[in-house]
């Protein structure tokens, strides 16, 4: 706790530092304050999304990586210019001529052929649309299928189905108090549900001709205590599939009826809820974060209409990553879809607004819309293919060598939307940009004021 109370204090102290100068240059105080805004505004985005969302099984420090990230964003703007202005003779000294090459003629040729990339944009929406909501309903939630085939939770499972017909087991917990006759014609009517093999519990053991009372509390104690009863159901659908979900509906309506305090759990049952929320939650996230997302663009930006056609270039490279699977035959692991697509957004956000930010300078500075979209993609393109290409390196690697389904396809999906998104923001943003220059221009408050200016000089 204490080394965590020091590293606060001194990243407290380094944000002051770029606060005090921010505030103090007379110059760069709008962007000081827009700066600020974004810096916090996104990761308190994302820490609003985890609180409004349901912890899943995999922890409830939900918060924490959104803190982890705000520290994260104040290390980069506070020690690592420090960092830079302490080692600056060495790096002077390691420079080296940079390996990508001058991307002057490429912006030219992107900018004059921008109609063909807005052809490109609208062929592209319906059917990449089409197979992102194909693939979220054809998730799977068993987890099991995510492992090796030669891990014993695997090969344990296959030798129940295959040699038992028994493919998921789940749990009762009854009042223990509840009288034996109403649990065994509990037991009778669960054991006439589609796709129930048995009912195990004291009652279909013994019998009603046996009294309970002759067992020894060894083994009685396995199946009652002094608070519940309880009863294990085998059943031959898997878990997380259709049948298995209407099961437990009839399983639960009988449990229910004897016994309103009861519980059905399981592997199968609690797959069942996280459909169910995690559906939920899915819906709820993907909203608030695009409409958190425009808020801070229009905010920071100080327009109506960039936000828009950030976010149609953002949710397009989504679109197309998450939608290939469909198209490919592939069945992606439930979590996937949400965890990628909102880092797949904050990546594609950050390449939209620096390409976006030097397109609005260029304007301001009074060149034409042409040139404004030329020198924004000449000077972002190397910033955003070095990016891309960082993050696809980094789980490319982990998605072929991981045994793990779960793994591997995130690491594919994050390393494939790192690359979609890098050729949208080069090739469908400035396209996008040039055809609706105008109604930026008339929506961007710097803009309108600039226009303003000419016209009030003109005059």
């Amino acid at each position: 706790m204490s080394l965590f109370v020091l590293f606060f204090g001194l990243m407290s102290g380094c944000f002051l530092s770029v606060l005090v100068g921010i505030v103090g240059s007379k110059r760069r105080i709008g962007f000081g304050w827009a700066f600020l805004a974004s810096l916090f505004l996104t990761p308190l985005v994302g820490l609003l999304l985890a609180l409004i969302s349901d912890p899943l099984p995999v922890g409830t420090d939900r918060g924490l990586g959104c803190i982890g990230t705000l520290f994260g964003v104040l290390g980069c703007v506070t020690v690592l210019p420090a960092m830079i202005l302490i080692l600056d003779k060495p790096l002077q000294k390691t420079k080296h001529r940079s390996i990508i090459p001058n991307m002057t003629r490429l912006a030219r040729g992107t900018t004059k052929v921008f109609p063909a990339f807005l052809i490109v944009f609208a062929l592209l929406v319906a059917p990449a649309y089409y197979g992102y909501k194909k693939t979220n309903s054809e998730v799977y939630y068993d987890m099991g299928q995510c492992l090796p085939e030669d891990m014993e939770y695997v090969i344990a499972n296959s030798k129940l189905s295959d040699e038992f017909d028994i493919a998921s087991t789940h749990m009762v917990l009854v009042d223990s108090k509840l009288p034996s006759r109403s649990v065994r014609k509990m037991i009778d009517e669960m054991n006439e549900v589609d796709g129930v093999k048995y009912v195990l519990g004291l009652e279909s053991v013994l019998g009603s001709r046996v009294p309970e009372e002759i067992l020894p509390d060894s083994i009685r104690s396995i199946l009652k205590s002094d608070k519940w009863e309880l009863l294990l159901i085998n059943s031959e659908y898997k878990v997380a599939s259709d049948k298995v979900n209407a099961q437990i509906d009839s399983l639960n309506g009988i449990l229910k009826k004897y016994d309103p305090t009861g519980m059905l759990i399981g592997e199968a049952p609690c797959m069942k809820d996280m459909i169910e929320t995690t559906d939920r939650d899915f819906k709820v996230v993907n909203a608030v974060s695009i409409a958190a997302i425009f808020v801070i663009i229009a905010l920071v930006e100080k327009s109506i209409t960039i936000p828009f056609i950030l976010i149609a270039v953002i949710e397009l490279a989504i679109f197309i990553n998450l939608g290939l699977p469909h198209y490919l035959g592939q069945s992606l692991p439930f979590i996937a879809p949400i965890c990628i697509s909102t880092i797949q957004l904050g990546a594609t956000v950050d390449y939209a607004i620096l390409m976006t930010t030097r397109y609005k300078s260029e304007r301001l500075a009074g060149n034409d819309k042409a040139a404004s979209v030329v020198t924004a993609l000449t000077t972002s393109i190397p910033s955003i293919i070095v990016s891309g290409m960082g993050l696809f390196a980094a789980t490319f690697g982990v998605a072929v060598y991981s045994d793990i389904d779960i793994i591997s396809s995130m690491c594919m999906l994050m390393a494939r939307g790192a690359v979609v998104s890098m050729l949208c923001v080069i090739f469908i943003l400035p396209a996008l940009l040039m055809l609706c220059d105008r109604a930026v221009c008339a929506t961007t408050l710097d803009l309108r004021v600039l226009r303003k200016n000419k016209k009030g000089s003109n005059a």
